[in-house]
C-alpha cells in the first residue's frame, strides 16, 4: 500500500520531470478506471520515453503527447 497520495507523489516529482527537455506539464488523470499521473510532452519519442518512468511510487504514469502549451491572455484579447 502506498504511503503517499497520488497528489503528494505528483508534487514530489513534478520539478524533476519538468527539467527534462520536451516535458511541458504534469497532472492527474485516469487510465483503465484507475487514477494515474500524466506527463505531457511536446513529442512522444522513444528517446524521451526512456527518460520518463512508467510508474512513480506505485502509481501508473501516462505520457501524453500534447504539443507546446501557450499561456492564454488573462484578458481574453
Amino acid at each position: 500500500m502506498n504511503e503517499r497520495t497520488i497528489e503528494q507523489v505528483l508534487r514530489a516529482h513534478t520539478d524533476e520531470w519538468m527539467s527534462i527537455p520536451g516535458v511541458v506539464g504534469t497532472g492527474l488523470g485516469e487510465r483503465d478506471g484507475e487514477p494515474c499521473i500524466r506527463i505531457f510532452v511536446t513529442r512522444k519519442t522513444q528517446q524521451l520515453l526512456q527518460k520518463l518512468p512508467s510508474a512513480a511510487d506505485g502509481f501508473v504514469v501516462d505520457v501524453v503527447q500534447s504539443g507546446e502549451f501557450t499561456p492564454r491572455d488573462p484578458h481574453g484579447i
